[in-house]
């Protein structure tokens, strides 16, 4: 378990919340990886919850992610929000309760609109029907989805005419979201599981109300805007989820709002210019997100900070590196992110940039028409982790390369030409008196031979679900004009086991 770096993680938030004097800080779901939480984990929410309802922080919202029992959540809410924490586990029935008016404990002085929407499942956004197809499926769940979010917006739109007509200013709305946005990418290993049945609900960027200021997203790991849209983004999530990530630099996403004069940079210790200077209204439009209000003349500003995910050392994205996409590629399916193992002359370099990266801020963009801006500050990593590929003659030479202070976590994957029946034990003595664990072991050399003949010998840790499905449909001699409607089936399976709320009575 991977506990400690996540104490660390809260610690460090806990820390930049009070120095970056936030006093709004959302989270956008995946609070816990599983419905059923220890109590170690309820331990440190609950600790963290409590210290930060007594920092310069004035609220706290959380929203459900796919990985969270959304009862769980919703049973201390009552509770919790008398600390200001909001807690959003399920789809409101009354969608009023969604929009949350958030300011000064007296709210006399409102600082934000939140449209705290969590994960919307399959029950909250769609009827099913006997005989549905699978394209049926996929508009009904893309059009309940909208329909949810443009009936909130209506709500938050209207009460934001209210407040603006009582306090003679502008009062931004921020919308939340836990869901997998079209053109979204991803990493190899990151655990990011299909949201609805047959990979449908993925959302596009224009689906989202102009309404919304900024758009804090959640599920994906790897920090990114969605539609090449400043506004709409998520921050990723905090700690490595694999080790396709182990050389992403994590993040947490610092969005402000209020007039540029009043954006204290020098507490940001931003030291460089930045990437997006718009200086046009934007008409573009997280899992841990921060909101700092400042109280400025025309307009509040907001921070929001969200659970982080993705690492790849040259930053992906804006932050990372990636291209925008082009205009066909938003409708795609989710691009997977090639995940490149170190090799020994890059390990230095690559520790030596992601020290650098976590010393700076950045401006992701910065919009001065809308008051708005949008900074990246970096997580430090507390646990290394590394993937080394290549013959034992590479991988020996990469292990001896690596650091002889710090704890690292290693994948090793063996691609040389020989077969190696004692792999494990070989690069167990390469290791054996430096601070390193290896955790996991790959010998495509032997898996390709295994499959080359078609034998059986494969590891279960090695495969998903899907595909030990697919073994067993080959094994069986199962026709393929059957195959696919028993893989939908499968899936349907799959899908309820992973949704049902245990906690639900």
């Amino acid at each position: 378990m991977r506990y400690n770096e996540f104490e660390s993680f809260l610690g460090w938030l806990e820390e930049t919340i009070t120095a970056q004097k936030v006093d709004i800080l959302i989270v956008a779901g995946d609070i816990f990886d599983t419905m059923t939480p220890s109590n170690k984990a309820q331990a440190l929410y609950y600790e963290f919850l409590g210290k930060v309802s007594r920092s310069c922080c004035q609220h706290v919202v959380i929203v459900a992610g796919n990985h969270d029992s959304p009862t769980f959540l919703d049973a201390p809410s009552n509770v919790l929000k008398f600390l200001n924490v909001h807690v959003i586990g399920t789809a409101c029935d009354d969608l009023e309760d969604e929009v949350l008016v958030l300011g000064d404990d007296d709210n006399n002085n409102p600082h934000c609109i939140i449209a705290a929407v969590p994960y919307l499942r399959d029950r909250d956004v769609r009827s099913s029907s006997a005989g549905e197809s699978a394209d049926s499926k996929d508009a009904n769940v893309i059009a309940g989805i909208c329909e949810h979010y443009d009936n909130v917006a209506d709500i938050a739109k209207a009460k934001q005419a209210d407040l603006i007509k009582t306090h003679q200013r502008y009062i931004p709305i921020i919308a939340t979201g836990h869901l997998f946005a079209s053109g979204g990418k991803t990493t190899e290993d990151d655990g990011v599981r299909e949201l609805y049945v047959g990979s449908l609900g993925k959302i596009s960027a224009d689906m989202f109300n102009d309404g919304f200021d900024y758009v804090a997203l959640g599920h994906l790991h790897v920090p990114q805007r969605v539609g090449g849209r400043e506004s709409i983004r998520y921050s990723g999530s905090p700690i490595a989820m694999g080790f396709g990530e182990a050389k992403q630099q994590k993040q947490v996403l610092l969005v402000q709002f209020g007039a540029a004069e009043h954006f204290d940079n020098d507490i940001l210790g931003l030291n460089v210019a930045p990437d997006s200077i718009t200086p046009h209204a934007i008409d573009t439009a997280a899992d841990i997100e921060v909101a700092q209000v400042k109280k400025s003349v025309d307009k509040l500003a907001e921070k929001t900070a969200k659970k982080v995910s993705s690492q790849e050392l040259p930053f992906m994205d804006d932050l990372f590196g990636f291209d925008e996409p082009l205009e066909d590629e938003e409708v795609k399916k989710s691009t997977v992110v090639e995940n490149t193992p170190i090799q020994p002359e890059q390990y230095k370099s690559i520790r030596e940039t992601s020290t650098d990266a976590v010393n700076s801020n950045k401006i992701l963009h910065r919009d001065d028409a809308n008051q708005m801006q949008v900074v990246s500050l970096p997580i430090p990593k507390f646990q290394q982790l590394a993937q080394i590929s290549g013959d034992l003659t590479t991988i020996d030479q990469t292990i001896q390369a690596l650091t002889q202070s710090d704890s690292i976590w290693l994948e090793i994957v063996y691609t040389g030409d020989e077969i190696v029946s004692d792999l494990r034990e070989q690069v167990q003595a390469m290791v054996e008196g430096l601070p390193c664990e290896v955790l996991k072991i790959k010998n495509t050399r032997t898996y390709n031979k295994v499959l080359n003949q078609q034998q059986t010998s494969e590891n279960l840790q090695d495969l998903n679900e899907m595909e030990v499905f697919e073994r067993c449909l080959t094994l069986n001699d199962i026709p393929d004009s059957q195959k696919d409607s028993l893989r939908d089936a499968y899936g349907q399976i799959l899908y309820n086991l992973r949704h049902e709320d245990k906690q639900a009575e």
